[in-house]
């Protein structure tokens, strides 16, 4: 008998069951085989953040369209997975509906679905799953119980949870443990925790003690953040309605006393553009102009400096730095993506034509364009900011005096009708004089609150990073009211969409449709241990606030809640101080105040850390010798700060010996050696988590036959 374990029930859990299944499938095995699942909570297929027990108020930030459960032919995956989760989860949605006519099934392909259903549709899917590998003679184990260590003894691996101390015997094990709850993540929490309710981990959302009498800060204002404040607001009986066309928050009497908000940033994360391109994800799906992967190839190959010899052997031989290779290229890219919208393709193709020699000497190596972070940004944007003001200007010179001209030999109208329709949203009828046209359409309010000035629309990435320094605000006003004026011109931005809003657009382009590109450059060890630091405190930061947001249906709860004044945002920038045996929030948003709080929760998914991890298997399995840290070091021997696994690109365990080991993870376990490994799979994109789970399937296909082989043998010797 071959034993298999997988940790973790959620949709990794799915995803390698699923996978497993391809494998025997494969193999043409179905006796003698056990696959053994355990997850904490019981939620299996789902796992706690999807469960459906999960408080409907929280809702995914990935929109209907874009979520499915196994491979498809996008990644070139075989016939082998199993039927039941070859659909996608509109068309899970479209046949439960057919079969219930109950409306929570009745979504559009662009809306945004409640954890909760996503959830279901997962448990379905899992219980279809162990069925058909049941009815295959598989034996199936679901467990609810914690593994919190793994000890290997002859070749084998036992796993101790809490019900059973002594452990079970596995062959081979497959950790799929989803977000983990660290030790003291936010660095001021050994002291908090003296002085105030300190919760460390937001997941799965709970009632903090007597709430209704506290006074509670949340840390963070990300997705965690949102699903905590609407858990104690909607979830606890209070109401949205609408009145006058603006959306108001009605108390039901349950809510904390007070809750607060509070991140470095100050800001939620931005709210998700109306995503128009699953109509034709072939012709919208941004590939990319230059930053591409055979770009980074050749940077690398030219620009990349050597790594140090103790570095893991999977690592690259050469580093790049993010901050002077690889993020000047993502500034054009953003650029380029952001004219295409305001100006359209033919400006494109000028912005491109001229852009090309600059890149093109940018990544043959000469320092005077790369050897600051400024000076390759200035290099390699000059093109397009150049272009962009001299198209500015002939723009004007049209709204003012009607002058006919060319842009690079493109008729100055064709700039002018697509300025104003991407302005106004109005287009330019066919028979009409453009110039009058033009002049009406930009004299009445745009349904997008756009700027009508040409001069106005200049690309900006501060505007990206820090939007209320550059909004045309009252002075004198609180962060409150500047933050409320922040949140309601960026969901008119949302609205407009993906295609049709320069700022929204150009982000989904770079961000999320090229989010593979970069993961492809920073993947084992490809930058620099200093640079990868700065990534995460800082790109990755906006990455997640400017384009890995919620729906513009979710922020504008949140907008309503702060204007209810349920929710507390002049801490939002909060310096956090500990005096009279309290615990003060200090306002650096909004000078001059304080307040104390009762309860505090980090409402933040921290980036995984095995040192840190409070589930003590992790750290056993170094412990154990049977997984060794992930070494990145510089050619200098600078080391990065990242507490991950060493794993093989098959995602396998490497041991303290530098073997591979029978243990294989996938998600946030992953994360370290491999950057942005959360997610759940999605349709037709040959998507990366699809993809990840093939490349682990090969190595565990491989060790299965060594196994099968060796099983063969000691027969042949018994006999």
């Amino acid at each position: 008998m071959i034993n298999i374990a997988i940790v973790g029930g959620g949709p990794n859990g799915l995803y390698f069951l699923n996978g497993l299944l391809s494998v025997f499938k494969e193999l043409d095995i179905s006796k003698g085989l056990s696959l053994t699942l355990f997850d904490k909570h019981g939620y299996f297929g789902s796992g706690w953040p999807h469960s459906p027990a999960q408080a409907k108020t929280s809702m995914l930030n990935r929109i209907v369209g874009q979520i499915a459960f196994a491979p498809d032919k996008t990644n070139g995956t075989s016939q082998n997975y199993s039927e039941s989760t070859r659909v996608t989860f509109n068309e899970w949605l479209n046949k439960k509906y057919q079969a219930t006519q109950d409306k929570r099934y009745q979504l559009n392909a662009d809306d945004f679905p409640t954890r909760e259903l996503y959830g279901e549709s997962l448990v379905e899917i899992f219980q279809d799953l162990v069925t058909e590998l049941r009815q295959a003679g598989i034996v199936v184990n679901l467990i609810k119980d914690s593994v919190e260590k793994l000890t290997k003894d002859k070749g084998k691996y036992q796993l101790v949870s809490a019900q059973k101390p002594d452990g079970d015997e596995f062959d081979m094990v497959m950790l799929a443990t989803g977000h983990q709850e660290s030790e003291d993540n936010f660095y001021l929490a050994p002291f908090l925790k003296k002085h105030t309710e300190y919760y460390n981990f937001a997941y799965p959302l709970f009632d903090v003690p007597h709430w209704k009498e506290k006074r509670i800060a949340v840390i963070g204002m990300g997705l965690t953040a949102i699903d905590t404040l609407l858990y104690y607001t909607e979830n606890k009986g209070g109401r949205f309605y609408r009145e006058k066309g603006k959306l108001q928050y009605q108390p039901g009497g349950n809510e904390p006393a007070r809750l607060f908000a509070l991140s470095r940033s100050g800001y939620f994360t931005y709210s998700r553009p109306h995503n128009a391109k699953e109509v034709d994800l072939a012709k919208y799906e941004h590939q990319g102009y230059f930053f591409t992967r055979s770009l980074i190839d050749q940077m690398r190959q030219n620009l990349g400096a050597p790594a140090h010899k103790e570095s893991s052997a999977e690592n690259h031989k050469l580093q790049l730095d993010f901050d002077l290779h690889v993020f000047p290229v993502l500034m054009l890219e953003l650029q380029l993506c952001y004219y295409r919208i305001l100006f359209g393709h033919e400006v494109l193709a000028i912005m491109m034509a001229e852009s090309r020699p600059l890149v093109e000497q940018f990544i043959a190596g000469s320092r005077a364009f790369n050897s600051q972070k400024e000076t390759a940004i200035n290099w390699l944007t000059q093109a397009p900011q150049r272009l962009a003001l001299e198209a500015i200007f002939l723009i004007r010179r049209y709204l003012n005096e009607g002058k006919a001209s060319h842009f690079h030999g493109v008729p100055i109208e064709a700039l002018v009708k697509r300025f104003v329709y991407v302005v106004s949203g109005q287009s330019a009828p066919e028979h009409e004089a453009l110039h009058s046209f033009t002049r009406s359409a930009l004299a009445q309010p745009g349904p997008w609150e756009h700027h009508r000035e040409p001069e106005n629309h200049l690309f900006n990435w501060d505007m990206i990073v820090d939007p209320i320094k550059h909004m045309d605000l009252p002075s004198g006003i609180s962060w409150r009211e500047k933050l409320l004026a922040f949140m309601h011109w960026d969901r008119r931005q949302s609205e407009q969409g993906n295609l049709d809003n320069p700022y929204k657009g150009a982000c989904d382009d770079v961000f999320r449709d090229l989010r593979q590109t970069v993961v492809y450059a920073v993947d084992f060890g490809g930058i620099s241990p200093a640079s990868y630091n700065n990534m995460l405190k800082d790109f990755y930061a906006v990455h997640n606030r400017a384009a890995n947001g919620n729906c513009i249906e979710l922020m504008e709860k949140i907008e309503a809640l702060i204007a209810a004044d349920i929710v507390d945002v002049t801490y939002a920038k909060a310096n956090i101080q500990i005096q009279d045996e309290k615990v003060w929030l200090h306002s650096l948003s909004d000078a001059g105040n304080f307040t104390n709080v009762d309860a505090m929760i980090d409402a933040k998914l921290h980036n995984f850390n095995v040192r840190k991890a409070k589930n003590g298997l992790f750290r056993g399995l170094i412990e154990e010798n049977v997984a060794s840290y992930w070494i990145h070091k510089d050619q200098r021997g600078v080391e990065g700060a990242t507490s991950g696994f060493n794993l093989t690109r098959n995602f396998q365990l490497i041991n303290a010996q530098g073997k591979k080991e029978r243990l294989f993870c996938v998600g946030q376990p992953s994360e370290g050696i491999m950057f942005f490994q959360n997610g759940s799979i999605r349709p037709n994109v040959n998507h990366h988590v699809a993809n990840d789970v093939l490349a682990c399937m090969v190595a565990v296909k491989k060790e299965l036959e060594v196994m099968l082989e060796s099983q063969k043998a000691t027969l042949l010797i018994t006999d």
